[in-house]
């Protein structure tokens, strides 16, 4: 697909000309100068660990993008959907979870097909080490508040963490206790139907250099930019455009003074979401009156403990163990113009983590690595009431040990290779009553993989990396409702071989860093979505393309950020069933995507940024029909930050040109005459006021 002339207009020469910050760069002012450290940072500091081990980002070679907690504090972004959509090779869906590198993160785990078989997301999005659930669509991913550090990682990560991570990892680290007193207090406003947000944290010494506790919490209440209808003939008080959310997290950190090795941190999160959350498709007739295509209060409610232990046995040896239970609860009500058509929804899941990993050796020897076992177990059922009615429960368990070695056998060359040995299981009862009978299904799968990763290294220099890698993904298969026949069928799992080439290069002694990823990725019995939702195996498919990053410093007062994706793919070989989709392109797979921005430190007080980023054309379906075509839109984000001693202001714009973009289609059919649409959120207006002590 060609890129639009657009691309290049109003937004970046406005970006090249003024001021600006990517997401993975901009930093939010804080009193004493740690924001514009952070911000100046290069790949060679930072330090990234969702591969199960630390490493600096000069020497990771998998693709990744970071997202530091100081664009997260300013409050402009204020969830994790709307932070991904910066990265390059991500293409961020309503109510989805992110589609990487073409590889749709849903995958057959949409909507209904996610309660008949139970169907597992691509990518894998882990909070404090916990893997979080994912039922139908995304949920529960509002609010952002006292975040570390996240990381995006493009590719398969099945090595690392196993089960949903064939596309991707979203790694999310929370800030910890302290032995000081600190804390933040922040006011958010934004424009979107008295959006507001308010947040606070504290941490502080319990007892001195040994116990602290770390308390935060956000709210965020408002409306969604939708505008729902009022049916006469069904009237009710609920307001099906509001969100109220509550994020919630406590962790008590313990660092004995008679014991040095050891270090003991206990974790919970409560999580509370309630309203307009999920998709949001509405009627193409006239989509930017922004009327819902369906209407549904949501509700999410989590709640984690986790345990984590650090414990040095040796001066080159150490054990982590995680330990974490989550209760997870997820439903929704429906409201329709006429009741009788109204469906209730409620599932209840329990999860429990347990993963313990012994590490020798560090980065300063030629020999190191790392082995674990991981376990993971889940309890789930569920039911609808009203016009469709169904139920069932799901037992679900995953084992595997796990390794990396790392020998560097010359100053300038290192191997490093890695498995997973799992064994999941999973059983499912699923009971529809359709056509006048109950109809019951059960799924019964176990299955024994292995999963390697090599890769090689080469230093030339003191500055730079470059690094070849083979790694391979796995999901696994399942069952699912086929709703034409009213029949239960199965599908089976799915690999990917992947192939990167990469670079890091940090120079102008740091104050440029550079990055590169060349990959091409080999997939066999591709789970697809066909258009009547039915999951089939496609026999081949491939991916290939290139992600470059680049911060560069310009002089004392700004630093530019460039990024661009480049993705080409096609299905190769499909059953007889998806022939008609031989040579087509994968869904959510834009030929090009694309960030510029620049920040400006005009004062000691003064910063602006502005940021602009660019997806690419994409078909919404693997038949790559023309009515289902979206992106091509350009995205701009203003902001301008005041700090004086313990306090600052930032006040910003989102989508700033208010461009209308369309992130998905689907024509008009016999369900919508009118077809339906979902868009990138309008223009917004907004300010924040935090305190810090």
């Amino acid at each position: 697909m060609e890129i639009n002339n657009k691309f290049v207009l109003k937004p970046l020469v406005l970006a090249m000309l003024i001021s600006s910050g990517s997401v993975t760069a901009q930093a939010a002012l804080t009193p004493d100068g740690e924001a514009e450290r952070k911000a100046r940072e290069s790949i060679e500091v930072i330090t990234v660990t969702g591969e199960k081990t630390e490493r600096s980002l000069k020497d990771t070679a998998a693709s990744v993008a970071v997202i530091n907690q100081q664009m997260l504090d300013s409050g402009q972004i204020v969830s994790m959907s709307d932070a991904l959509k910066d990265v390059a090779n991500v293409v961020v869906l309503t109510g989805a979870v992110p589609d990487i590198r073409g590889v749709s993160g849903n995958g057959s785990a949409t909507g209904f097909n996610s309660f008949t078989g139970g169907a597992r997301a691509r990518v894998s999005h882990l909070v404090d080490g916990v893997a979080q659930p994912f039922v139908a669509e995304v949920t529960g991913d509002t609010g952002l508040w006292d975040i570390e550090q996240v990381e995006v990682f493009r590719g398969p990560q099945s090595t690392s963490n196993g089960r949903n991570s064939i596309g991707g990892a979203v790694i999310v680290r929370t800030r910890d206790p302290v032995m000081q007193t600190e804390g933040a207090l922040r006011l958010g406003y934004r424009n979107q139907h008295n959006f507001l947000d308010s947040a606070l944290a504290f941490s502080t010494p319990i007892v001195e250099d040994e116990l602290a506790v770390r308390v935060a919490t956000q709210w965020i209440n408002g409306d969604t930019y939708s505008n729902p209808v009022v049916y006469a003939s069904n009237p009710s008080k609920t307001d099906f455009a509001a969100l109220e959310t509550q994020n919630s997290r406590a962790k008590l950190l313990w660092t004995p003074k008679a014991n040095q090795d050891l270090k003991l941190l206990y974790s919970y999160n409560h999580y509370q979401e309630e309203g307009n959350a999920g998709r949001l498709f509405f009627d193409a007739k006239n989509p930017q009156d922004y009327i819902p295509l369906f209407q549904r209060e949501m509700k999410t409610e989590a709640d984690t403990h986790s345990l984590q232990l650090d414990y040095q046995l040796a001066p080159l040896m150490a054990v982590e163990t995680l330990v974490a239970y989550l209760d997870h609860q997820w439903g929704f009500d429906g409201y329709e113009a006429d009741a009788s058509d109204e469906s209730d929804v409620r599932m209840h899941q329990k999860e429990w983590t347990v993963d313990s990993k012994l590490s020798v050796g560090d980065s300063k020897h030629s020999h190191s690595g790392f082995v674990g076992v991981a376990y993971f177990s889940r309890e789930q059922n569920f039911n609808s009431q009203g016009l469709t009615q169904y139920f069932g429960d799901d037992s679900s368990d995953s084992k595997a040990i796990y390794g990396e070695g790392n020998y560097r056998f010359s100053e300038t060359w290192n191997l490093t290779g890695g498995a997973r040995v799992e064994h999941e299981s999973q059983q499912r009862d699923f009971s529809l009553f359709s056509r006048g009978k109950w109809n019951r299904a059960q799924l019964d799968n176990s299955k024994t993989f292995t999963l390697p990763k090599l890769v090689l290294q080469y230093h030339p220099a003191e500055h730079t990396t470059l690094s070849l890698s083979a790694r391979q993904g796995y999901n696994a298969g399942g069952g699912a409702l086929n709703n034409m026949t009213n029949e239960y069928y199965y599908y089976d799992s799915e690999k990917v071989n992947t192939f990167e080439l990469s670079s890091r290069s940090v120079l102008g002694s740091g104050d440029i860093s550079l990055s590169a990823n060349l990959f091409w990725n080999d997939f066999s019995d591709y789970q697809a979505l066909s258009s009547t939702r039915t999951i089939t195996n496609i026999d081949a498919a491939h991916s290939y393309g290139l992600e470059l990053e680049a911060y560069s410093m310009l002089g004392d007062d700004f630093q530019l950020h460039a990024a661009v994706g480049l993705l080409q793919s096609e299905i190769a070989r499909a059953p007889v069933s998806f022939a008609s989709a031989i040579g087509n392109e994968l869904n959510s797979a834009p030929s090009t995507s694309a960030s510029l921005g620049l920040t400006w430190w005009l004062t000691e007080a003064w910063q602006l940024d502005i940021n602009t980023n660019y997806v690419g054309e994409f078909y919404g379906d693997l038949n790559n029909t023309a009515e289902r075509t979206a992106g091509d839109y350009v995205l701009t984000r203003l902001s301008a930050g005041y700090h004086q001693d313990s306090w600052q202001l930032n006040l910003f714009v989102n989508n700033a040109f208010d461009e209308y973009g369309v992130t998905s289609r689907d024509p008009a059919s016999w369900a919508y005459v009118n077809g339906y649409v979902a868009t990138v959120t309008p223009r917004t207006v907004g300010a924040s006021f935090t305190y810090r002590y």
